[in-house]
């Protein structure tokens, strides 16, 4: 079978450059990949990756030049030779500057205005990869009249390397989506005055709501310790709930390992000595599969909150509270209660100052006249 790699080169000295190309999980560590396999493969100019293409124009681009350029002579992120050309030939994946020129003459214009701002190249080979009928990214190789055109194996290399490069694109696609969706959701839920953790596998904190810091710093703590510490920076879960967690798991690997369908489960765990100090456990993984372990969403549960609030709020009160943020909630809970300016300030290790100027926050956000209001809204 004959070698992917042009014949002057070690298809060794390749390998580990393809290998991260086709492992790389982000668009940085992707394009890294893209340069190194370019480089021990291909003696080129300069590179560009151009990436969101809307109406033929990259909105985000990469670019390297392997010679040192002047700084007025920098790569664009620009498609404004090879549009036409595109517009053209939709769903092609490899063509050359010369095949644009045969068919475009005018493509020499566009290139002269181009080298306004980058000069230094006299041939490039694009490879073009598309969504559908829309080109969603084209890498540009660019060659120099002294590196001479691309050669037969070159170019079939190239054409080897499309696929690679495209499914690679593929699967960024999709974790940019489920990390947007992720980003969204941690986003929503961090709003939400709940105390609620997401544990990966291995019950180590992927995201917790600062509610979820506090009650974990009165579970293992107390409440007089834990108001005297930094609930994130000293985190630690606590033992009875990474108990059920490692319960929980096991249940689901011994389902999973005998082909058993794996039922959404849970469990509640108490603190052996705070009354009322709950969190429930899920199981966060839906569905069973040999490449996948479960996480865990851990809830928990207090009648009174690291401060020492009431927790059990009018229905409807933590859709309000969702309009301030951890710091005017702590002080709006406090307030509610009939606690003093004065008092929640040394409560929560503030300025009187600072509770007032969060306090008037809180009125204008609620829409609250006073004292009395805010706490009808949540008690």
């Amino acid at each position: 079978m004959a070698s992917p790699f042009p014949t002057s080169l070690s298809p060794r000295e390749s390998a580990r450059p393809l290998l991260d190309l086709q492992s790389a999980l982000d668009l940085e560590s992707f394009w890294r990949a893209n340069l190194r396999l370019l480089q021990s493969v291909l003696p080129h100019h300069s590179c560009s990756l151009m990436l969101g293409i809307v109406d033929l124009e990259p909105q985000e681009g990469r670019h390297f030049v392997a010679r040192e350029q002047k700084p007025d002579n920098q790569p664009v992120t620009s498609l404004s030779i090879a549009k036409p050309y595109l517009a053209a030939h939709p769903r092609v994946k490899m063509y050359t500057y010369t095949e644009i020129l045969h068919e475009d003459p005018r493509a020499h214009q566009r290139r002269v205005e181009r080298e306004r701002q980058f000069r230094g190249w006299n041939e490039f080979v694009h490879l073009a990869f598309w969504n559908g009928a829309h080109p969603e990214a084209v890498l540009s190789i660019r060659r120099s009249a002294e590196q001479g055109d691309f050669l037969p194996e070159e170019r079939e290399f190239l054409a080897s390397l499309h696929p690679v490069i495209d499914a690679g694109l593929r699967r960024l696609r999709v974790f940019e989506q489920e990390r947007g969706l992720r980003a969204g959701m941690e986003r929503f839920i961090s709003g939400l005055p709940i105390p609620v953790m997401f544990l990966g596998p291995d019950r180590k904190v992927e995201f917790a709501t600062p509610e979820a810091y506090d009650l974990c710093a009165v579970w293992n703590y107390g409440f007089k310790e834990a108001r005297t510490v930094n609930s994130r920076r000293c985190f630690r879960l606590p033992e009875q709930i990474e108990a059920a967690c490692m319960r929980l798991g096991e249940i689901w690997d011994r389902a999973a390992g005998d082909g058993q369908a794996v039922g959404i489960e849970s469990a509640r765990v108490e603190h052996p000595e705070i009354s009322q100090l709950l969190a429930k456990v899920d199981v966060s993984q839906p569905f069973k599969g040999a490449l996948v372990r479960p996480g865990f969403w851990v809830t928990l549960s207090c009648e009174r909150n690291l401060d020492g609030a009431n927790t059990e709020l009018k229905a409807g009160a933590l859709h309000q509270l969702q309009f301030l943020t951890p710091s005017e909630r702590r002080v709006a809970l406090l307030v509610a209660e009939g606690l003093r300016n004065q008092d929640v300030a040394r409560r929560l290790g503030k300025s009187p100052r600072t509770v007032d100027f969060q306090l008037n926050v809180i009125y204008r956000k609620l829409g609250v006249r006073g004292r009395t209001e805010l706490a009808r809204l949540l008690y």
